[in-house]
């Protein structure tokens, strides 16, 4: 039993609080927030343009219980969802004591095997709803209504138990309600002299329930509980069956769920035969079943009541219960294969437990993901309006960003009057935030008349879309700052062309922390495309790139719109990053049409001048991961790309400190591979940024620190890379840290180096090469295409290099197109093999490496035919080039053919 609840906890466990809250999980965090008044009333205020006050459809008993825990845990995803998590767990052995009660452990141990891999308890525990605490109510239910001997009735204590058992879960769900016609039939077959006790129970049990009886019917005949659509009583039926073993979310396994399906189906039957010999129990086991979808079924005659199977959710526990007595009896008739029947329900559940965890829960909104985007690139003076009243709590839980927020109705409602408020905004707005989860046609929609008047009134910058089932999230990003804004005396003049398509005139920065502003005043230039896009970066003098944003270039205002001679002012804002210290920066930016890069002139890209920027270096509500006897608090430790990681390469890692003294003890710091009991230095330098070093650190500043972690080539396996910090006199300083092995260091990174893949096999190239370079690599074949090119074309070099022995120091290649080796070359392609994605360190002894240059042919070469030579070189010089003879080429180059270049 410990091995079972341990399974089940950690499928449960397993990324509890990574998904955000959807909408009914948004409705929970609300009444635990809100005061004991407001959560037994059920009521919620919505945040329109005027609050609007409504009643939620659900009784108060699992949200008091969510309440008196988040008291003790807090509201975070993870918290929120662990009560769930516990009476799912409950309800195993539960189920095992339910199975124990007939004397059949078999029937025991199946109940709690199936309880424990349900699909749809693990959804449900997963989940900040009252779905498993109901299951679980249900469950104890079952174990009080069975005999405790065959024959025999229930005890006083026992009836009051189940009556209060009733009573909660009424409480907890208002469709518990269906159970009580099905208990009346159960007690009219009780002993007729225990029949007067048992209606004197239901009539105190009916006295206590007329107030939410009251209430119940209220909600379902005005329409207040849902609004679902009209479902058949088999469609119903066939519902429970299925979700009891294929969970809630069923993948599409083809004829495997048919089977499944049937095979469950059949158990369910002879489960039900079984216990009909027990004291009648599988009749009324039956009716605990059937009755309630037979009265939703009724019901729905009048108003339908049923959506999806977590409305019946206290009969799942009476299914298992029977699916279990199937087990055992077809254990007694075909002993051997029964383990194979069971084993295979048991592994079709696991499976669709498997898509379940594997999918990233496709089935729940996004939105904290969107509004966490918005809180790290929303201004003050933007808006943010998100499409969707229900979504208040998510809102009030997920925003923290400074813009105004706004909410909305799905339908319209109340865009009209947010319309004519944003119209008489006290300051400009620069962008406004649509947050929707409706499609491009349901905007369209003539009632949705904020979409048609941002498309008047701004101007369409972007858009983000946040995935899951039920509705992706959509964030339209709509710019309101004008394109044709004057340049200011900061503005500095610039005059350089990307292509054809246009010129920047000028720009002006104007740091406001935490963001930078950066406008950029272009000028029609002779081509015109729609897709035109800018990547700008925000560099300091050490070449670190601190920010990186990729924007468009007014795709509602493309530049063949763009009047004549004047210019078009753009505006950027580049959110600074928590840490970034004061110094000098420029501004990187790039031009692409679609995917292809449009030169500047002089380059690639356009630089600015350098210009500087106090920095963000303040407090920001992040708890340190380690602290030092130095006066440091260790903030974040992450890698800027994730695994895998390979021997020879690098770890670009960012580390973010908060000084405690001003200024901090510390001065050094150094990085060490740390496997068991070897420690190699890796890196010792100066703590934080060239530009900013640690003796000017100030107490409560934040500042981020980018390293390269360079990662010897002789690395294997597992280890991790530990920091050391150094006083002025390099003595080490500890850290503040219970395990004593910390005191050498702390691990920052856990690294599991893989292996490069090696290629034993020669690579089919057309030509044979033979030349070897210092006895290291040969050249093994290689290929020219094409072999007649005109000026301006491109000719691809490809390269095999056998390996001998493992290279023991970098080397660069050279591909030039000349006429002799020792004149200059007209073009060239040197470059690091494979583009420098594995250094030749790493080069393993009878290793095929296959490796691409290109030569761009001038556009003024002349005509004729040219050589291609080859070589190796390094800081000490070009590498020896020998031939199979031993003869040393000239100038250490080998010619691989001549192409000919044409008019």
């Amino acid at each position: 039993m410990g091995l079972l609840l341990l399974l089940a906890f950690g499928l449960r466990l397993y990324r509890l609080g990574e998904p955000s809250l959807w909408g009914d999980e948004g409705l929970s965090l609300y009444r635990a927030r809100a005061s004991w008044e407001e959560l037994l009333r059920g009521r919620i205020v919505l945040r329109g343009l005027q609050p609007i006050e409504t009643i939620d459809n659900h009784p108060p008993l699992y949200f008091a219980v969510l309440k008196a825990w988040v008291g003790l845990a807090g509201d975070s995803e993870f918290a929120l969802r662990f009560p769930s998590v516990f009476a799912s767990i409950l309800l195993i052995p539960l189920a095992w004591a339910t199975g124990r009660r007939l004397r059949e452990p078999a029937a025991a141990w199946a109940g709690a095997a199936l309880t424990a891999a349900s699909p749809l308890y693990l959804w449900y525990a997963q989940e900040a709803r009252m779905y498993t605490l109901l299951a679980l109510e249900s469950g104890l239910l079952l174990f009080l209504l069975l005999p405790s001997r065959h024959g025999t009735s229930l005890g006083l204590r026992r009836q009051i138990a189940a009556l209060v058992t009733l009573l909660a879960m009424i409480l907890t769900h208002y469709t518990a309600f269906l159970l009580v016609p099905a208990l009346g039939l159960w007690a009219l077959g009780q002993p007729r002299r225990d029949l007067p006790r048992l209606l004197a129970g239901f009539g105190i049990m009916v006295v206590l329930m007329l107030p939410f009886t009251y209430l119940a019917a209220h909600q379902w005949v005005e329409g207040k509980y849902f609004v679902p659509s009209f479902s058949d009583f088999y469609a119903i039926l066939f519902d429970v069956f299925r979700a009891s073993i294929l969970g809630f979310e069923i993948p599409d396994y083809g004829t495997l769920n048919v089977l499944l399906l049937l095979i469950w189906i059949v158990i369910m039957v002879i489960g039900l035969i079984n216990l009909v010999k027990i004291w009648r129990l599988g009749i009324y086991i039956l009716f605990l079943i059937v009755l309630p979808i037979a009265e939703i079924y009724l019901m729905a005659y009048i108003r339908p009541i049923y959506q999806t199977v977590r409305h019946l959710f206290f009969v799942i526990p009476f299914v298992y219960f029977v699916c279990s007595k199937g087990f055992f009896a077809i254990s007694k008739l075909l002993k051997g294969f029964s383990y194979a029947i069971y084993m295979s329900i048991l592994g079709g559940m696991f499976l669709n437990n498997w898509h379940y965890l594997a999918n990233s829960y496709p089935s729940r909104q996004s939105l904290r993901e969107a509004l966490v985007w918005i809180n790290q690139n929303a201004s003050p003076e933007d808006v943010l309006v998100l499409q969707d009243l229900a979504l208040t709590p998510l809102a009030d839980y997920y925003y923290q960003g400074t813009a105004k927020l706004f909410l909305i109705g799905q339908q319209g409602e109340g865009q009209e009057a947010l319309i004519h408020r944003l119209e008489g905004w006290p300051r400009p707005i620069e962008r406004i935030w649509l947050v929707t989860g409706l499609s491009s046609e349901d905007l369209a929609r003539p009632e949705q008349a904020l979409y048609h008047w941002l498309g008047r009134r701004g101007r369409y910058l972007s858009q983000e879309v946040f995935p899951s089932r039920n509705v992706w999230i959509r964030v339209l990003v709509y710019d309101f700052s004008s394109p044709g804004c004057a340049p200011s005396p900061r503005t500095s003049p610039t005059g350089v062309g990307f292509g054809a398509y246009f010129r920047l005139r000028g720009f002006e920065v104007e740091p406001s922390s935490p963001f930078l502003r950066a406008r950029f005043f272009w000028e029609k230039g002779s081509a015109s495309s729609l897709n035109l896009w800018l990547g700008i970066q925000l560099v300091d003098e050490a070449g670190t790139v601190w920010v990186r944003e990729v924007q468009p270039i007014w795709p509602s205002y493309p530049p063949d719109r763009w009047p004549e001679g004047e210019p078009v002012c753009q505006q950027v804002r580049l959110r600074l990053p928590p840490g970034l210290p004061p110094g000098r920066y420029r501004l990187r930016v790039e031009a692409f049409d679609l995917d292809r890069r449009i030169p500047a002139d002089g380059g690639p890209v356009w630089e600015s001048p350098f210009f500087a920027l106090e920095g963000y270096t303040e407090r920001f509500s992040l708890s340190p991961i380690a602290r030092s006897a130095g006066g440091l608090q260790l903030l974040s430790a992450q890698p800027e790309v994730g695994p895998p990681y390979f021997p020879g390469l690098g770890i670009p890692l960012w580390l973010r400190w908060q000084a405690e003294a001003s200024p901090p003890v510390a001065r050094m710091m150094a990085l060490f591979w740390q496997q068991g009991g070897e420690r190699r230095l890796l890196l010792r330098g100066q703590l934080g940024p060239s530009s900013f070093p640690a003796d000017r650190w100030r107490a409560g500043q934040v500042v981020a620190q980018r390293i390269w972690v360079p990662l010897p080539p002789d690395l294997r396996g597992y280890g991790q890379i530990r920091l050391a910090l150094y006083d002025e006199a390099g003595r080490e300083l500890p850290w503040d840290a219970f395990w004593p092995f910390y005191r050498r260091g702390y691990p920052v990174l856990s690294v599991s180096l893989s292996s490069w893949p090696v290629r034993r096999k020669p690579i089919p190239l057309a030509r044979e090469g033979g030349a070897c370079f210092v006895e290291t690599v040969c050249l093994d074949r290689y290929e020219i295409q094409p072999e007649g090119v005109a000026p301006g074309g491109i000719v691809e070099v490809r390269l095999a290099w056998h390996v001998r022995r493992r290279p023991e120091r970098p080397g660069v290649v050279f591909v030039h197109l000349t006429q002799r080796p020792d004149q200059a070359p007209w073009a060239t392609g040197d470059g690091p093999p494979q583009g420098g994605q594995r250094p030749i360190v790493t080069w393993e002894p009878g290793e095929y490496v296959e490796d691409i240059h290109t030569l761009r042919i001038p556009e003024d070469l002349p005509a004729g035919r040219y050589a291609i030579f080859v070589g190796w070189y390094s800081e000490e010089g070009r590498w020896m080039a020998v031939d199979p003879s031993g003869a040393r080429y000239r100038m250490d180059a080998v010619p691989l053919g001549e192409i000919e270049v044409r008019p």
